[in-house]
């Protein structure tokens, strides 16, 4: 089976999806290629056939069985180019954040099928756009993301990790604000711990404590920077899937994160993980109080979490993808 997947480019993020993906098919010995702008950024290790191209147009898009762009700017070439059925992989619905919703929203509406990534992320397109989805949800490779000693056992202070997105770059919804303001509500009840935080667009916000920016460039940096924490917090307002905390649960650290939607397939409250709702940075500082204080529950929340995040593999999503694409294909 032939894929073509049209990209604006293959940066850290959520385009971990594309590259996940590509890399099973490729290995269950489909061929995939990825095209993208000549200038366009490549992050991740692709085994798939890489194209560039002066400029994302339809004409330049290559034959297939299926095309399968994954955000709204690429949706219109690959339907343009009738060179194959396509298929309109959302990772995210793109009018709750972009500037040009009306545009996003039409991706939505042409005549083709549609893959979301976990059952809120479908919830939201039916509501709004009237159309169902199938779900293909993320993964984890846990021969890389997997547990390593804390860096605790070696300074004696407990740490907290964080990702932290610029708004700058358009993640306006990431409620990074919202992480500092508890932290600094924590200081008062909880006097000594660390922060690390990976800054993939190169943030550098003032803070109202000290924290460490840990470089992590690859899946085994960011493996470490997981693992060495003793508490990983996410507070997105919304997600389709929410990677990190399921990362961060396969490297064995403690997960506190809001109910963003897309991570209730896998964050199961008091048992995998602790959730608090979007915005609620008195409930968070508790939580992270109480969490940096009882060891007994911080560890067996992260047992759990470890033992959890092991059903969630990349190649089960590949199999969920090639069962859809031979279904709509009728073989």
């Amino acid at each position: 089976m032939k894929l073509v997947i049209p990209v604006v480019s293959l940066e850290t993020g959520g385009t971990r999806f594309i590259y996940q993906l590509a890399n099973e098919m490729v290995d269950k010995g489909h061929n995939i290629e990825i095209v993208l702008p000549e200038n366009a950024a490549v992050s991740w290790p692709v085994r798939a056939q890489v194209t560039r191209v002066k400029e994302l147009t339809f004409d330049r898009i290559p034959p297939a069985d299926f095309i399968l762009p994954n955000f709204y700017p690429t949706v219109f070439p690959a339907w343009e180019s009738k060179k194959g059925q396509v298929v309109r992989l959302s990772l995210g619905y793109e009018p709750l954040w972009v500037p040009e919703k009306e545009k996003a929203l039409a991706s939505y509406h042409i005549d083709a099928p549609i893959i979301s990534i976990s059952e809120w992320h479908r919830q939201l397109i039916l509501q709004e756009t009237g159309k169902n989805s199938t779900i293909i949800p993320g993964g984890v490779d846990n021969s890389v993301f997997c547990p390593s000693p804390k860096k605790s056992l070696s300074t004696g202070r407990l740490s907290i990790a964080y990702i932290l997105r610029s708004r700058e770059h358009g993640y306006t919804w990431k409620g990074t604000e919202d992480f500092w303001e508890a932290c600094q509500r924590l200081t008062q009840l909880v006097p000594a711990f660390d922060v690390q935080v990976v800054a993939p667009e190169g943030a550098n916000y003032p803070a109202p404590l000290p924290y460490e920016i840990v470089n992590a460039h690859s899946d085994s940096e960011m493996a470490r920077f997981y693992a060495q924490a003793d508490i990983f917090v996410s507070t997105s307002y919304f997600e389709a899937f929410s990677m990190p905390p399921l990362e961060a649960m396969a490297c064995g650290t403690t997960v506190v994160t809001t109910d963003n939607g897309g991570n209730r397939d896998y964050a199961r409250n008091g048992e995998n993980c602790l959730l608090v709702p979007p915005s609620d940075t008195q409930q968070l500082t508790l939580i992270l109080a109480h969490l940096l204080n009882q060891e007994t529950i911080r560890n067996q929340l992260a047992l759990n979490g470890l033992k959890y995040a092991q059903s969630w593999t990349w190649r089960q999503a590949a199999d969920k993808l090639e069962a859809f694409l031979f279904q709509l294909a009728g073989t």
